[in-house]
């Protein structure tokens, strides 16, 4: 892998990290378009730590406020959301290898797209007030299932808080926050089984640690600015758009 690959991949996965679209799913699409459909899951661990560095920073009142207060209700709730996210993500990494490796991808987008399509439906000047337990473990059970590709996670757990009643800037805070524990386990599971870098050269890891930190930051910034005022039927529209293409590129063109 080219250090420009890299930073490309590296990009990719920022931004789709936290934009609704599915970060597994485009980072699977960007390996098949540049030849490296085979990259590896400790290349994949330097990218998470890399999103992961840029939500910390991009959410730090937020997460000090949460640290500042370890048994406070923020995270009980944060607590409560991760467990249905650990146990249902973990039967289907188990169990539906196939499906992460990209099998119902285009399948995976078109959900996603239809769940924000409902969002912004549903969850227009709308604002329930503080979270409760069993809506935290909903949207943690969404997050799990969302560990398939083409599922976003941020997508699926801002529709899921949405369609429960609360208002997107709640939604988008909790899913960022509830993002930092998912990456975190993922990435000390992944290190624990696979290292860092699988075979890619130092200097790529590097490239792709800065991309992903660079564009994660900017895309956590630019959601929740984003959706103090819009929703997100443009994303909807964008990944039907982009499951029409792929059809057609399965069915028709074969350009990857």
């Amino acid at each position: 892998m080219t250090v420009w690959e890299a930073i490309v991949l590296g990009i990719t996965q920022g931004l789709t990290e936290f934009l609704p679209v599915s970060s597994s799913g485009h980072l699977i699409l960007m390996g098949r378009f540049l030849g490296t459909a085979d990259v590896s899951v400790g290349f994949e661990l330097v990218c998470h730590l890399g999103t992961l560095l840029a939500v910390i920073i991009a959410m730090r009142r937020e997460i000090w406020e949460v640290a500042r207060k370890p048994l406070g209700k923020q995270m009980r709730l944060i607590t409560v959301a991760s467990i249905p996210t650990a146990v249902i993500g973990g039967i289907i990494t188990c169990f539906f290898r196939d499906a992460l490796e990209g099998a119902l991808l285009i399948y995976g987008f078109i959900i996603t797209g239809i769940l924000l399509i409902c969002c912004g439906i549903f969850g227009k000047s709308r604002a329930r007030g503080e979270m409760l337990y069993p809506h935290a473990a909903a949207i943690g059970a969404a997050q799990g299932i969302a560990v398939l590709p083409g599922l976003s996670r941020s997508g699926t757990t801002i529709a899921a808080a949405t369609l429960l009643g609360y208002n997107r800037e709640q939604a988008a805070k909790f899913s960022f926050l509830l993002s930092i524990p998912v990456i975190a386990g993922s990435s000390i599971i992944e290190l624990a089984l696979n290292g860092v870098g699988g075979g890619v050269g130092a200097g790529a890891l590097i490239a792709a640690l800065i991309a992903s930190f660079a564009s994660g930051f900017v895309a956590v910034a630019f959601m929740l600015k984003l959706l103090k005022n819009h929703g997100t039927e443009g994303f909807a529209v964008y990944l039907m758009l982009l499951s029409v293409f792929l059809l057609v590129n399965e069915y028709v063109l074969h350009l990857f």
